[in-house]
């Protein structure tokens, strides 16, 4: 397209020249504005704005996105980015709710998780169905005002077991207490666990007592319930076995007060107690993997449990009556010192195994050994 660009005044469209002096500069000023006003090409800079547009659009469109979930194979992801950078974190949830609360083991017990629970035996199957602990509704749960759970069918228990000796939980059918805390107090002192190999320092103690107020689980039981033996460096895990099954029961983050025979800071196994003493952290106690139910089919063996492990990698293994070692593999669980709940089935001719779930030796053997579960099961 070519420019045309007047070279002086324009002639007077009538042909005439009669206009004013006034009306003449203006129709000269008009002339050259338009003059200056020349199309040119503005293609490529459309489709620029038009890309930048669309850019914007995308990245308005990926914050909004922040909560969305993708679901693919039968699970769920939740698909997050992040507006300053556009880097996309894709968190893997399970695909569906699982049968039980998937809760953290270290907390304690709701009564409705404490009554849902049970163990059985099917099959020559040791079978110790519960849930992991359902986290407390907040510190100081029911203590505040005096009052405990109670009228639960069963109650968790913590016992003692492996090597390095950790604690490891098993649900047991409540007693006729005033409330839970005091069933499995009571349960936790007779010291009959379903599995052989867990065990308990305690002593029987029928008229041991929980109760609650001023912010403390308050235990009461005879100095006889603690006359035993704990070995060495066990008296602190044996306070924590006590603090554990009082708080899991009652459902509670309260600190526990231990009195024996209605006198404060008592001697337990050779050592004092503190004025109160509070859950110490999971990894300190509890066992790194255990067992929660064993499940056999037709050729097959489903295995539940909690735990935790160096990236979240837990080893099991099956062996039959002779000794042969059947089946190993890996499984998920909790990650670095925070549990989770894990599951497998592996398939296996009929007989009777004993599995076994523990957490790999990291150290190259320096560590010592590794505490790990084991049950036994019988597959048609």
């Amino acid at each position: 397209m070519s420019d045309v660009t007047p070279s002086g005044p324009l002639p007077d469209p009538d042909g005439d020249d009669d206009l004013s002096p006034t009306a003449r500069r203006l129709r000269d000023a008009l002339a050259a504005r338009a003059a200056d006003a020349r199309p040119t090409d503005r293609l490529e800079e459309i489709r620029m704005t038009s890309r930048a547009a669309r850019r914007r659009s995308r990245a308005w469109s990926a914050v909004a996105g922040v909560a969305a979930v993708v679901v693919v194979g039968g699970g769920a992801y939740a698909v997050t980015q992040r507006a300053d950078d556009n880097v996309s974190t894709v968190a893997a949830s399970t695909s569906a709710a699982p049968e039980t609360s998937a809760a953290d083991p270290s907390s304690p017990a709701s009564s409705s998780a404490a009554t849902s629970a049970s163990s059985a035996s099917t099959s020559g199957a040791t079978s110790s169905a519960s849930t992991t602990d359902a986290p407390a509704t907040g510190a100081g749960t029911g203590a505040a005002t005096g009052s405990l759970p109670s009228g639960a069918a069963t109650v968790p228990v913590y016992w003692v077991g492996g090597q390095p000796a950790r604690l490891f939980r098993e649900y047991v059918e409540a007693g006729t207490g005033e409330n839970d805390p005091t069933n499995a107090l009571r349960a936790m002192l007779a010291g009959k666990p379903s599995d052989p190999d867990y065990s308990s320092p305690w002593s029987a103690d029928p008229d041991a007592t929980v109760t609650a107020g001023g912010g403390r689980l308050v235990v009461d039981l005879s100095a006889a319930a603690a006359s035993g033996t704990a070995g060495a460096g066990g008296a602190q895990l044996a306070v924590q076995q006590l603090v554990h099954t009082v708080t899991a029961a009652a459902g509670s983050n309260d600190p526990v007060e231990v009195r024996v025979d209605g006198r404060a800071r008592p001697s337990l196994f050779g050592t004092t107690v503190a004025e109160t003493v509070s859950r110490a952290p999971q990894a300190e106690v509890q066992a790194p993997a255990w067992i929660t139910s064993v499940t056999p089919g037709a050729g097959s063996v489903t295995v539940k449990g909690v735990g935790t492990a160096f990236e979240g990698t837990l080893l099991y293994t099956l062996t039959d009556a002779a000794g042969t070692e059947v089946a190993r593999d890996a499984v998920q669980a909790g990650a670095n010192g925070t549990f989770g709940e894990f599951t497998f089935t592996a398939q296996v001719p009929a007989g009777t195994y004993t599995v076994a779930v523990f957490a790999p030796d990291e150290s190259g053997g320096e560590a010592g050994p590794v505490t790990g579960d084991t049950k036994t099961v019988t597959v048609s």
